[in-house]
This record gives C-alpha cells, sequence and structure tokens, in this order.
C-alpha cells in the first residue's frame, strides 16, 4: 500500500476538499486523484462516492478512515524513531548552516527541508537568523554561516562572494486599479509600461530588477520608488512589482507574471566555506533536485539555469 496515497486520503478527509489537500500536499489535484484512485485498486472498495466538488464518503471508507489515520501515524512515529537511532548511530559531525534575513528565505528554507528530507537528515541543516543583509555578509564572510539563499546581486559580488545560480525566478505583477482590459496571466513589457510601477522593494538591490528599472525609465514608465506614496489615495492603474520568491505559489487569476528577459536568478551565495567539500556536496544535490521541485515551491514550473 502507497503510503503517500493513505496520507492523501486522511488529508482529504481532514480538509474536506480534494483541491485544499492537493495544495497542503504540495501535489496537483489529478496526481491526489489518481493516488486514490490506485489506493481503492489495492483496498478493492470505494473510498469516496462521485459526487461533485463534494467530498463524501461510502460506508467502508467512513469505516476506513479511523483506522488509515492510526496507520499513518504510527508510520510517521516508526520513521522518527527510525532516523532518531540512526542519528545517534552516526551523529552528524557539524551542522549545514543557512544564513538568512527576509521572512520569505526562511520560509523557503523550510519549504525545501520538507522537501527534501533524506537530503536534510543527511546534511543536518538549520536556518540562521541575521538581523540584516549586512549581518548575513558578516556571517558568510566569518563562516558563522555555510551559505544563503538570494536573488542575484551586485551587492554580494562586490562584497567577493561566490553565487551559484539554481533557477530563473520571473517577477510578479501585482495589480491595483486595473483596468477591465488588463490582460490575465502574462504581461509583456509593452503592456506593463502603461501602467505605474510600485516596487515592494528599492529595484537596485537585484541585477534583474536594475536592468528592468532601467529599461522602464529608458521607455518612459511612471515609477514610483519605495515611500513615494503615503495613505492618499489615488486612481492610477498601477503594478506592484515583487520577485517571485517573495510571492510564492501565487494566484495567477490575479497576479500577472512579467515576461520580459528570463528572470531573476536564484540561487546560493557563498562565503568562508565555498571550497568546503561538504558544504558543495549539498550545492550539488540541490542543482540536482531544485528543477523538479520548483513546482512545488513556487506554484511555477521555472526554468534551471545551466552553465
Amino acid at each position: 500500500m502507497n503510503q503517500s496515497a493513505l496520507e492523501g486520503f486522511v488529508k482529504i478527509v481532514e480538509m474536506d476538499s480534494f483541491s485544499a489537500a492537493a495544495e497542503a500536499l504540495y501535489l496537483s489535484q489529478s496526481a491526489l486523484s489518481q493516488q486514490i484512485r490506485t489506493l481503492e485498486g489495492q483496498l478493492q472498495f470505494e473510498l469516496f462516492q462521485h459526487v461533485p466538488r463534494r467530498v463524501i464518503l461510502t460506508p467502508a471508507g467512513r469505516d476506513f478512515y479511523p483506522k488509515a489515520k492510526q496507520l499513518t501515524a504510527l508510520y510517521q512515529e516508526a520513521v522518527r524513531h527510525a532516523r532518531a537511532v540512526q542519528q545517534q548511530e552516526n551523529p552528524p559531525e557539524r551542522h549545514l548552516v543557512i544564513a538568512w534575513s527576509h521572512e520569505a528565505m526562511r520560509m523557503f528554507g523550510y519549504d525545501l527541508f520538507s522537501l527534501t528530507n533524506e537530503l536534510c537528515l543527511q546534511y543536518t541543516s538549520i536556518m540562521m537568523q541575521c538581523a540584516s543583509r549586512s549581518e548575513v555578509w558578516r556571517s558568510l564572510k566569518k563562516g558563522d554561516a555555510d551559505l544563503s539563499f538570494q536573488l542575484e546581486s551586485a551587492e554580494f559580488y562586490a562584497q567577493g562572494f561566490t553565487f551559484i545560480p539554481l533557477l530563473y525566478v520571473p517577477e510578479l505583477c501585482i495589480p491595483i486599479h486595473p483596468p477591465a482590459d488588463m490582460p490575465v496571466g502574462r504581461l509583456s513589457l509593452e503592456q506593463a509600461l502603461q501602467y505605474r510601477w510600485l516596487p515592494v522593494k528599492e529595484m537596485y538591490q537585484t541585477v534583474y530588477e536594475t536592468s528592468l528599472l532601467q529599461e522602464g525609465l529608458e521607455r518612459g514608465v511612471n515609477f514610483t520608488p519605495v515611500g513615494g506614496i503615503r495613505s492618499a489615495s489615488y486612481g492610477d492603474p498601477a503594478l506592484k512589482m515583487v520577485p517571485a520568491v517573495y510571492y510564492r505559489r501565487p494566484d495567477l487569476s490575479f497576479a500577472r507574471v512579467l515576461d520580459w528577459g528570463r528572470g531573476h536568478r536564484f540561487g546560493i551565495v557563498l562565503g568562508q566555506k565555498r571550497e568546503d567539500p561538504v558544504v558543495m556536496a549539498y550545492v550539488r544535490a540541490l542543482q540536482q533536485l531544485l528543477p523538479s521541485l520548483s513546482e512545488k515551491l513556487f506554484g511555477l514550473k521555472l526554468e534551471p539555469v545551466e552553465e
């Protein structure tokens, strides 16, 4: 019996929704439905009644649910216990320390850990909070931290750090007072130039946004820098500009993807530990794994950076 399918069944019942359960499990709804069909085939009875947009258990499903929940909990406890035994027999020589200063990077790190359990166990990765980007750079220089996840920025090149890009991450446009004819899904640069740009952070902090801002200003965009608008109301259609790493798994019926260039390069910054074999083995593993996990992490299928 497939453990993932069993957990999916329990989650659907708990959340009373296929779509909410699929989102919670970082699966597409079609993939979760296929898991349930496979589970029903193995069990040789149906779990759900076939009623559109409703979750109704069959009598057999109602009887099976509490036992399935117990099996899932028992399995998870068995895995935790076995891993604890393994750690006691082979304790890690060190932790792999990942520095962060923005909450979005902390949440990305923990989501990554949940999707790469074996890798996390192998390297005993932990997240280290820093008060500012400057403190991140200091921790990398001193060797207090091994690496940091960042969008490509001239700032860390100036610090002499090594940047290893992993994925291209798009810029998202969040509409404010949008006109009825604003395209849905994606916006070309020409379409985006019709609206006021409101960045969530200074647009010179990343290499991509520096180029984007320069291109926009040369072409006459109405640009309002951070802090340029207070609480006064205004009616201009506008786009809140934000890298997708700060708005992961976006609602694309609301937000728009900017279709200009290949996007930000998102990756790993290395300082003193750039030649550490443990750190580099972890980086190489992420280079292999991250492209296949991009949709679960970002809600978007992202292109890997190949160098």
